[in-house]
């Protein structure tokens, strides 16, 4: 009972987190769009794959590491600086003119290594997973034994497939129109600044 109650808050604090409009998110609906399900999954996957191994960072965080607010504050002030420099690179690949050559190319990019390339670049679930694990600490629904942490890593990535596969449902292989690309493109850009700007006013007031 202790482990399913523990699972569903997990699952549900990364479903929630992570449902909302975000780098990887868009990114799988874009890929979906242009390339089929089945490659945007293959872009999931290496995504959550970076999940779990930052599932696990936050749990050790949690339990050893205990980090300050300035050390948390370093993190997050890296991860600015990160979507300042997405924001820049999509803003730049939605003015690009897209020819056949670059699409042949795109059809053949591991979409695995780049789900992985993006969601090491996402450095903000590390902090946002380990006050999930002390929150859950706290309230007495996590202990830190090999049983609890393979279920907090697990429904955290299951949790964050979830949402990602949610966009891929919605945003299917279709008949699209040439702008779609560039809009997508755009939305990331729009998207990463204003995570960025947010995260700035965030630290700002800390």
């Amino acid at each position: 009972m202790h482990l399913s109650v523990l699972f569903l808050y997990c699952f549900l604090w990364s479903f929630f987190g992570v449902l909302p409009p975000g780098i990887l998110n868009i990114n799988a609906a874009k890929i979906s769009v242009e390339q089929g399900r089945k490659r945007a999954l293959m872009f999931t996957l290496g995504a959550c794959l970076v999940v779990a191994a930052q599932a696990g960072i936050a749990v050790l965080i949690a339990e050893f590491l205990n980090l300050s607010e300035d050390e948390l504050s370093i993190i997050q002030e890296v991860g600015v600086a990160i979507f300042f420099c997405l924001a820049i690179y999509f803003f730049f690949a939605a003015k690009a003119k897209v020819t056949p050559k670059n699409i042949e190319l795109k059809k053949k990019r591991n979409l695995f290594l780049k789900g992985v390339i993006f969601s090491v670049l996402n450095v903000f679930p590390i902090p946002f997973y380990s006050f999930v694990c002390t929150t859950l600490t706290t309230s007495g629904n996590f202990s830190f034994s090999t049983s609890d942490v393979i279920i907090f890593i697990l429904a955290i990535v299951l949790g964050s497939f979830s949402a990602i596969s949610t966009y891929i449902v919605l945003f299917k292989k279709s008949d699209k129109s040439e702008n779609f690309s560039r809009n997508t493109n755009y939305v990331l850009s729009a998207l990463a600044l204003i995570l960025a700007i947010l995260s700035l006013i965030k630290l700002s007031l800390l």
